[in-house]
């Protein structure tokens, strides 16, 4: 360590070391000596917006994206937790993100005094954060930040979680000390168990009449998609997705038969799983959302789980064994399947031609058949859905990566996390989003002019909360302000369309197709029209 790196040299240093380029913030008062450091460090990119929750998003998309850290900067108080909400669905969809919060400086405390943004005390805040991020460094001690810094970030990296950072601004110019050694640190990794984990595994998986892989979302946030392809392939076995795992594994791949919805999605594909006696689960979350509510179905005999560093087999348990080990080994170790094991079959809908795109009203069985013909016809694109039914219609979309809060299920999520996405060098991404979330955030997309993006926005416009009306008919509390978004579009310097039929909506996917600007589609849909995917999962809750 240099004799002249001071505190905030050090952690910009160690954020670039871990391949970080950009930084998502917005100032404030106890952050300002840290930002002036950034725009001083001049390797390390700052990308402002306009809203704490926004920025959270932002950095979870481009962190889905890119594989590296989303790293977010912002002020004490309420700037850090005004992003609770988009840390706690990094933190529950398992995204490595890094939070920098400045704070009150350590010359400043002590008088007894409350400092503004102060929710309670001083420690408040991080307390907060404890329960949504998997370490907090606490940066007043200059002797111990550096091993404290290089811990956090270690433990984001290694568990691909949110960590928490807090510095306090009279702390980010201080010298550190000279030649203080930092010792490198990693988690603990049983060899044993996972040579041992593994061994069980291609036995029971042998020894099975119906093996099935599910990929989930670890497999997605670890970049292990060609090893589990290269696995699937030696083992032959069918392979199925999770609700959050969507576009994890090839959707064109012989051996992929589909996205597990329970008795909402393709009946053969909930065979195929609730029918399985060896069920590798790879990665995946076990949620609601993921099975559909049908986790009382599987026999948890049949039941091969491997996430969060630990992997159950049946009722043998093994700690401390990394995915990415654990699929390297199974990879070495598994004989060559038997191909007649794979049926394959296709649950996606077939493609409609352009005559179904007549002067009917549109639908949202429309919008995906209007999408996937663009897809066929001028190469597909990364999918960032929102919450609501646009994430249901986007398990039909023909897409080699689809980004959705799709166990937090947040509204809020798709507009920013799409920009973080094309910011982290994704081809141009298309954004399915609710009228509902997007007036909650997609006011972001107002910067892509400034920030030379330009994603696709397709509005789901009922004028309501249309799932939630869905769900519960009788009530009246589900009403929406009439927004003009493509006027809106207009006014921030992008591109402004409006479809009301199937032929308009076609028409206008073309248009934005050929738009060098971004570009907001107000995809307008009659009271009560929802996808066929959502009826069915509704079905399934009021059962």
């Amino acid at each position: 360590m240099k004799r002249q790196d001071t505190l905030g040299q050090f952690l910009l240093n160690a954020l670039y070391r871990r391949g970080v380029r950009k930084v998502f913030g917005i100032p404030g008062d106890f952050a300002l000596n840290f930002f002036q450091a950034l725009e001083n460090y001049k390797k390390i990119q700052l990308i402002t917006l306009s809203h704490e929750p926004g920025l959270a998003f932002a950095a979870d998309g481009f962190s889905r994206i890119s594989g590296d850290l989303g790293v977010v900067a912002t002020t004490f108080g309420a700037g850090a937790l005004n992003m609770i909400n988009g840390v706690a669905c990094a933190y529950a969809e398992k995204s490595p993100l890094v939070i920098i919060s400045g704070a009150p400086g350590m010359t400043e405390r002590g008088s007894g005094i409350s400092f503004h943004h102060q929710a309670k005390t001083i420690q408040s805040q991080r307390n907060i954060f404890q329960e949504i991020t998997s370490a907090q460094a606490i940066l007043e001690d200059l002797e111990t930040a550096p091993a404290l810094i290089e811990k956090t970030l270690t433990i984001a990296t290694q568990l691909s979680s949110p960590v928490y950072i807090e510095i306090p601004r009279d702390r980010v110019n201080e010298r550190l000390f000279p030649n203080l050694k930092v010792e490198n640190f990693s988690l603990p990794e049983d060899l044993a168990a996972t040579g041992e984990c593994a061994e069980e595994i291609v036995q029971k998986l042998s020894h099975a009449k119906r093996p099935v892989m599910m990929v989930g979302v670890e497999v997605h946030r670890f970049d292990l998609r060609h090893e589990v392809v290269r696995l699937a392939e030696k083992i032959q076995i069918p392979v199925v997705s999770s609700f959050m795992g969507r576009s994890t594994f090839p959707m064109d791949h012989p051996q992929f038969s589909g996205i597990y919805l329970g008795p909402a999605g393709h009946p053969k594909v909930q065979d195929l799983v609730e029918n399985s006696d060896a069920l590798l689960l790879l990665g995946v979350l076990f949620a609601d959302t993921n099975f559909a509510l049908r986790l009382r179905t599987l026999n948890p005999k049949n039941i091969i789980h491997a996430l969060n560093r630990e992997v159950s087999v049946a009722h043998h348990h093994y700690k401390n064994v990394p995915l990415p080990r654990l699929i390297h080994q199974l990879q070495n170790i598994s004989k060559k399947g038997d191909t007649q094991r794979v049926k394959h079959f296709t649950s996606l809908p077939k493609l409609k031609t352009e005559k179904f795109f007549n002067d009917s009203p549109l639908t949202v069985e429309a919008i995906v058949q209007g999408i996937n013909y663009i897809f066929k016809k001028h190469g597909a694109r990364p999918v960032i859905a929102d919450n609501g039914d646009c994430l249901f219609a986007s398990i039909e979309v023909e897409t080699p990566d689809l980004l959705a809060s799709g166990y937090y299920a947040t509204m809020g999520f798709g507009v920013p996390a799409g920009m973080g996405a094309q910011l982290a060098g994704a081809p141009r991404p298309l954004i399915l989003v609710g009228d509902g979330a997007f007036q909650m955030t997609g006011a972001e997309i107002s910067h892509c002019h400034r920030l030379k993006i330009n994603p696709i926005v397709i509005v789901f416009n009922n004028h309501r909360w249309e799932m939630l009306k869905t769900i519960q008919p009788e009530s009246n509390y589900f009403d929406l302000p009439p927004w003009n978004y493509a006027k809106m579009a207009e006014n921030w310097n992008g591109r402004g369309l409006t479809a009301r039929t199937k032929r308009e909506f076609l028409q206008a996917l073309k248009l934005a197709n050929d738009e060098k600007k971004f570009v907001i589609i107000d995809a307008t849909l009659p009271e009560g029209e929802t996808s066929q995917a959502l009826r069915n999962y509704l079905k399934r809750i009021r059962e």
